[in-house]
């Protein structure tokens, strides 16, 4: 087995391919660091030129797949080198999960080999830290790294720990979806969904978006909100160039059926939209948007709370990840499960 550093304009038509299979195959799904969803992400959010993967393949098999991303430059002061950080989590725009890929053959000794050379990149580039941001603290990928770190003798140092709303999966057990809710919350809710439709004179309905036109739709419904007037907001309409990777890569999930948008909708088109991306056995809320005009009737929670039926009445999938942000006590309390999220810090040797 060998191991290498590929930036991503020197990958070839065989890299991709042997890295969607090592997606395929890993231990633990990750949508948006597949190619078709990575590459995009990279190219429009002008990271590439910064970003490079680390992968460990053998026979033309990829079993380990690592982005870098070179961030933070500290200038170099006097008697002070210059210092940066390397970050696995690349691209946050378009990554919420970043749980790097690892397969289930041979993934032990792949890992080890990506980890030295992740190590071997920082010390040549004078980078002080190496930080994996945003794994899924109780994965399968998290505990193969707890396991060869510790061979290795490395030491991670936990950074950050956090949860997030997510449901799994109960077979035969009825609304096991909304088991977190509480009667008040429920009644609060039945009247926020009338109180909506007194508003837009007519009811409510549910349906699934797989259209392409849906992806232009999505753009527009999240600039109309907070995230595209408030100065922090981060709706991808603000920036050309996430608009333009938004719809590049969602074209090409929506043409391999994985994804779609759970739309709640009112007479003039959709008031709630969540955007919906399948891998593996799970699916990922990977973003929201709504009608800011109707933000008192808490169209967020309404598609949430149908996402978790369609989730459960139309799909196959075993569990539902909110992809939300640390602190987001909205999602909290209306998802009954929890996943935790962690992100460590390893300092390099010979770094200050």
């Amino acid at each position: 087995m060998r191991v290498r550093v590929v930036a991503p304009s020197e990958l070839t038509p065989r890299d991709v391919a042997a890295w969607q299979e090592c997606a395929a195959n890993a231990v633990e799904p990750n949508p948006f660091l597949e190619p078709g969803w990575l590459l995009p992400a990279l190219e429009h959010l002008d990271e590439s030129p910064r970003a490079a993967l680390v992968v460990a393949e053998h026979g033309g098999c990829v079993h380990a797949c690592v982005p870098l991303f070179e961030a933070a430059r500290r200038p170099a002061t006097s008697g002070s080198p210059s210092r940066s950080v390397l970050n696995t989590r690349v691209a946050h725009t378009a990554v919420p999960v970043g749980t790097p890929f690892v397969s289930a053959d041979r993934g032990s000794e792949a890992l080890e080999l990506v980890l030295a050379e992740v190590a071997r990149v920082a010390s040549a580039r004078g980078a002080e830290l190496v930080v994996l941001e945003w794994l899924v603290a109780d994965g399968r990928a998290a505990a193969l790294l707890g396991e060869v770190t510790a061979e290795m003798g490395l030491h991670l140092l936990p950074f950050e720990s956090w949860e997030r709303g997510f449901l799994r999966r109960i077979p035969g057990e009825e609304e096991y979806w909304a088991r977190s809710i509480g009667s008040n919350r429920r009644r609060t809710i039945r009247q926020h969904r009338r109180r909506l439709e007194e508003d837009l004179g007519s009811e409510v309905t549910t349906r699934v978006a797989t259209d392409a036109e849906s992806l232009d739709t999505f753009v527009r419904l999240e600039m109309s909100g907070w995230k595209g007037h408030d100065p922090g907001g981060l709706a991808l309409g603000r920036d050309p160039g996430a608009a333009a990777f938004f719809r590049t890569a969602g074209r090409a999930y929506l043409d391999r059926g994985r994804l779609g948008f759970l739309c709640l909708d009112g007479p003039d088109g959709p008031i709630a939209m969540i955007c919906l991306v399948r891998a593996g056995e799970g699916l990922f809320a990977y973003r929201t948007a709504y009608d800011e005009r109707y933000a008192r009737h808490g169209p967020g929670v309404l598609a949430f709370l149908a996402a978790m039926e369609h989730f459960d009445r139309e799909t196959d999938a075993a569990w539902l990840d909110t992809c939300a942000a640390p602190g987001n006590e909205h999602l909290l309390g209306l998802f009954p499960d929890r996943r935790p999220l962690a992100t460590f810090v390893a300092r390099v040797r010979g770094g200050s």
